[in-house]
Formats: structure tokens, sequence, C-alpha cells
């Protein structure tokens, strides 16, 4: 567990979530891991993230409908920077309405992602 900002990892693909988790530990990132969008919502009430990294089509509650919730539940919530991945054609179009600080179309560069989160976190 990385001693750095904490980051929540909202990502239903297991690959994909390991990974990156793997890496963002690499760059001592404490990182916390959901696996859908109700997880990471009792998740980010408990263990309020520095920056969230943010799928968005997951099971049960997709990343748009976790994010309206985290923000109705938790008035300072606006203010987490938020990072949306996602292979959908319309990804970076919904991360603009949610007001994400920055959207990734998935396959991503690794490299790219650890220093916009590194940028984010250190705000």
């Amino acid at each position: 567990m990385g001693t750095g900002p904490r980051v929540l990892i909202v990502e239903d693909d297991d690959s994909t979530r390991e990974m990156l988790c793997a890496v963002l530990n690499e760059s001592n990132f404490d990182i916390v891991a959901a696996l859908d969008g109700a997880h990471a919502l009792r998740t980010s009430l408990a263990r309020r993230p520095d920056v969230i990294l943010l799928d968005l089509g997951l099971p049960e509650l997709d990343g748009s409908g976790y994010l309206r919730q985290l923000r109705e539940r938790d008035e300072t919530a606006g203010r987490i920077p938020v990072i949306v991945t996602s292979g959908s054609p319309y990804g970076r179009q919904i991360a603009e309405e949610l007001g994400a600080a920055l959207f990734f179309s998935k396959p991503f560069d690794l490299d790219e992602l650890v220093a916009a989160i590194t940028r984010l976190a250190s705000r």
C-alpha cells in the first residue's frame, strides 16, 4: 500500500483493474479499488479518495449513476477530481456532462494516466 494520495479505481474488468492497481501502487499511491458503482459509493463515503479513476460501463450502478449519487450524499465530493475512462464513442461527452477533470479513451497510455493522476492529486 502506497503512502501517497488515495486513488479510487472504479473498474469492473479484472485485468484492467489489477494492472491499474499495480502501476499506481508502484508510483506510491494509496490504492482503493471497486468493482461496480454501488461498491464505489460505499468506499468513497468511507475512505474519501483524493482522485477517482472511473470507468463508465459498470454493473449494477454505472459510472454516471455512481458519481451523481456520491455528489448527492456528500456535498464536498464535487471537489474530488475525476478521471473518466471509457471505450464508448460517447464517453468524452458523458465525462464533460459529469464535470470530470479529464477523459481517457480506452486503451490509454499508462504513463500519461499516471502523470495526470499525479497532477490532479497535487492540487
